[in-house]
């Protein structure tokens, strides 16, 4: 060991990590079939060594390792600014000093060592006192010491804004050495990065459409119940089914009779149709799609059940049913500012609770049950896979739900519930790893799989729906009840609170649009100024400080973030030429310039559009619907 090498790495890990260090300072060496010693490569370089099981492997090579380092750069190509770049290895620390050097300032590095006796012979052999000195953008993750903290290194580091510039360098034998660790971890990167994907996907795909559902939406929530009147309604002997339209839904839909008045029974949106065909009515369903067709919803029962849903969902299924509504928080905007009222008059319990959702109606309605008070959870119909070769039951889009193309490399396998293989999809795969990571995290919630088809959901009980029933559903108890006493959100004098919003809604959005058109007056004098190489002084100062003041105006006030929301897509067309690098400053001035008028053109069409959508709804109900007539002044 080299003893000076060692006292300065354990002193700069002391001052930025010192629970590590006294990790390091106090464990025993474990495991006797695995060593690692230090040599030096042709070139003069400490290297490590690791001798296991009979085989010798030299960490990022043997004879010139800063050979490789220098040809995975080269292969790089430019690294823009902001770039997240991500090592698996530390080995002899020099392949890092040296990306560290070679990257821009900006970028992000993240460090993993998947074995804490590699990273302990490299802190007595080599020096990596750099990695930790203070202010550094370097994030470390060793097994056996943070292994734990991956995710979170994993959203702190990247985000969707810079995922396409990510660079990864595994360093030498490490795969070798350790498969299943290191497969684990890029794994989980992956993961990560398709999470931040089926976001941004999410994001675009409602992007022109949230603020017209919302607008046309609010006379609804107007009307309607708080989520929160469902909290803990159910006993802890009371289970909660939740039904999904997978394909297997069709074997056993019709024990679902004999759970009636001894479960509560929530169903997803598409389940609807099958349930009520069947002559089952559920005691809620739920639904958070913003682009769901009406056509699920038309049946003459569907009004008999409580819905579950937020303002944001389409406009189509919300007009067709005419029963209760149960609401929960459905992002910024109106209808944020208008519960922020509520609540500083009538208190927490009177607002709209979060929702938390891994994407799809089938894990939202996981949550409201667990909300409910639900301590056992059954799914059924919930086969997150093309069981048969399809997508979703009989009844549910059409009478006979068409074959999907097996050949078409849309599908993947894994495993089925009965121990084979099953084909699926990436979106159901995502929810598939969804409901394996909380009902592990959830261990206190029994889950019971009883869709009898599909993939197997790790960590849950596998039944079949009859044996469920009969096991857990042992005594009546009327969730109707707890429903039909629940209290609306608005009453009495508070509901003066959401008609001044909605007949302001008109004159905020002429708001909105007159700062935009400000904002674009802004940006055109900063690019005069950059193109005439003014990029210094009283007026480009004057310029910025009006600019910055815009921007806080556009994030902060409620009716700008809903025009901002809706012009997503083009958010994330300008976002990646953020990070885009300049060397001259009147060319970066010229960039925000641009950027900054085509986001302040789209801003004002998008208000004027959006005025449009709010005269026909929230206006015109605000018009028909004085609050005076509707309470006397008193009340309710």
């Amino acid at each position: 060991m080299n003893n000076t090498i060692y006292e300065n790495n354990i002193k700069a890990l002391k001052d930025k990590y010192p629970v590590w260090a006294a990790i390091l300072e106090n464990t025993k060496r474990k495991k006797r079939g695995f060593d690692v010693t230090a040599e030096q490569s042709l070139m003069g370089e400490t290297i490590l060594k690791v001798s296991q099981e009979g085989k010798e492997l030299y960490l990022n090579g043997k004879y010139a390792p800063s050979a490789v380092t220098e040809r995975w750069m080269e292969a790089q190509g430019t690294v823009e600014e902001y770039a997240p770049i991500v090592i698996v290895g530390i080995s002899n620390g020099e392949h890092i000093r040296r990306i560290m050097e070679w990257a821009p300032k900006t970028s992000n590095i993240l460090v993993y060592e998947p074995s804490f006796e590699i990273f302990r012979r490299a802190m007595q052999e080599v020096d990596l006192s750099f990695m930790f000195q203070p202010d550094i953008p370097v994030g470390v993750i060793v097994e056996g010491i943070n292994g734990n903290e991956v995710g979170a290194f994993f959203h702190f580091f990247i985000s969707c804004d810079n995922m396409a510039l990510i660079r990864l360098y595994l360093s030498g034998n490490y795969r070798e050495l350790f498969p299943e660790k290191v497969e684990a971890f890029i794994a989980a990167l992956n993961q990560h990065l398709e999470y931040i994907q089926v976001r941004w996907d999410t994001a675009l795909r409602y992007a022109n459409v949230n603020a017209i559902n919302v607008l046309s939406n609010l006379h609804y929530l107007y009307e309607g119940y708080s989520m929160r009147e469902l909290y803990d309604i159910l006993p802890d002997d009371i289970p909660a089914i939740i039904v999904s339209a997978g394909p297997s839904l069709n074997k056993n839909i019709m024990e679902l009779k004999k759970a009636v008045g001894k479960a509560c029974i929530i169903a997803t949106d598409t389940a609807m149709k099958p349930l009520l065909n069947a002559g089952i009515v559920p005691n809620l369903f739920v639904i958070v799609d913003g682009l769901k067709p009406e056509l699920l919803f038309q049946h003459k029962d569907i009004s008999k059940v409580p819905m579950v849903t937020m303002t944001a969902v389409s406009t189509g299924p919300m007009d067709c049913h005419k029963g209760k509504k149960f609401f929960y928080l459905g992002g910024p905007g109106i209808e944020v500012e208008m519960l922020k009222e509520l609540e500083e008059k009538e208190g927490e319990e009177r607002v709209l609770p979060n929702l938390m959702s891994g994407g799809s109606v089938a894990t939202s309605a996981y949550c409201l049950a667990l909300n409910m008070g639900a301590k056992t959870v059954i799914l059924v119909g919930q086969d997150l896979a093309m069981t048969g070769n399809k997508t979703h039951a009989d009844g549910t889009f059409k009478d006979k739900m068409d074959d999907i193309d097996v050949n078409s490399g849309e599908y993947m396998e894994v495993e089925s519930i009965d121990g084979g293989k099953v084909l699926t999809r990436n979106d159901f795969k995502f929810y598939l790893e969804w409901f394996e990571k909380w009902i592990k995290e959830w261990s206190h919630i029994t889950t019971v799989d009883a869709t009898e088809g599909g993939a197997l959901i790790h960590g849950s009980k596998i039944m079949t729906l009859k044996g469920a029933i009969r096991k857990y559903c042992k005594r009546d108890f009327n969730v109707k009840w707890h429903i039909d006493h629940s209290r609306k959100l608005f009453t009495g004098d508070n509901r003066r609170i959401a008609m001044k919003y909605f007949s302001g809604a008109s004159a905020k959005l002429d708001e909105v649009k007159k700062k935009a058109k400000e904002g674009q007056r802004y940006y055109e004098k900063l690019e005069k100024l950059a193109r005439e190489n003014k990029t210094a002084g009283k007026e480009i100062d004057k310029t910025l400080k009006r600019i910055k003041k815009l921007n806080r105006y556009m994030e902060t006030d409620y009716m700008a973030q809903m025009v901002m929301e809706s012009l997503v897509g083009l958010n994330y067309t300008l976002r990646p030429a953020v990070y885009q690098s300049e060397t001259e400053q009147n060319r970066e001035f010229m960039d925000i310039a641009e950027q900054g008028e085509v986001l302040m053109y789209g801003m004002i069409i998008a208000a004027d559009e959006i005025k449009q959508t709010a005269e026909k709804t929230v206006v015109k109900y605000a018009k028909e619907h004085p609050v005076d007539e509707q309470t006397n002044g008193k009340k309710e």
